[in-house]
């Protein structure tokens, strides 16, 4: 199967690059990966009240959107800052993970009550979200490295959320649409990890 994520690792790396200096700069003044990872959260968590807000001032949408890239950003250079500081730790990869999830269910809920999804769609986008990352939990549980296995991670959807925000205030039902998309895509990861661990553990007999 190997990296097939959209991003994958070499779009990690060009991040990473990209962005070295400023992971530089933490890393060498002591900023803490964990503390990262929690202001990625509430930054998450701003950004779904922003998204209940806008049920009545749509324009808070686009906030929201911002919002949400940024949380993605901090979400997203806590793990290479915890690398470069050599504070990469298996409490600290738990708590990331945690987080993580925190801010999905934040963002799926808010989006669900402010109208922009239906329960359905809701319900379902946040059921196939969780489900794409316990898989890759359980897998990882039982030794199999599953790092960018899969079209879609919580990169590549924070993206896609954050386009499909700034199209909806534009072209109302656009979540809708994109929503339903995500929730096929994630089902397709799903299946992939599935056929991924089945071959590897298969490797193992």
């Amino acid at each position: 199967m190997g990296n097939t994520s959209l991003l994958g690792r070499k779009g990690r790396k060009i991040f990473e690059e990209a962005t070295g200096k400023l992971i530089g700069y933490m890393a060498r003044h002591d900023v803490s990966p964990t503390a990262l990872s929690f202001f990625g959260l509430a930054l998450a968590i701003v950004s779904a009240v922003l998204y209940v807000l806008a049920a009545n001032v749509r324009e808070f949408i686009i906030l929201a959107a911002v919002v949400l890239l940024i949380s993605g950003f901090f979400d997203a250079i806590d793990g290479a800052v915890a690398r470069a500081s050599g504070k990469v730790t298996a409490f600290g990869a738990f708590t990331d993970s945690m987080f993580d999830r925190i801010g999905d269910a934040a963002l799926i809920i808010a989006i669900t009550l402010a109208g922009f999804l239906n329960v359905l769609l809701g319900m379902l986008l946040l059921l196939s979200s969780y489900l794409v990352s316990y898989s890759r939990a359980r897998a990882e549980g039982l030794g199999i490295e599953m790092k960018g296995v899969g079209l879609f991670e919580r990169a590549e959807r924070i993206l896609v959320i954050f386009a499909a925000s700034i199209i909806e205030y534009f072209f109302p039902r656009t979540m809708m649409l994109v929503s339903a998309v995500l929730i096929v895509i994630n089902v397709l990861v799903i299946i992939q990890r599935v056929l991924h661990v089945r071959s590897k553990l298969k490797e193992k007999c």
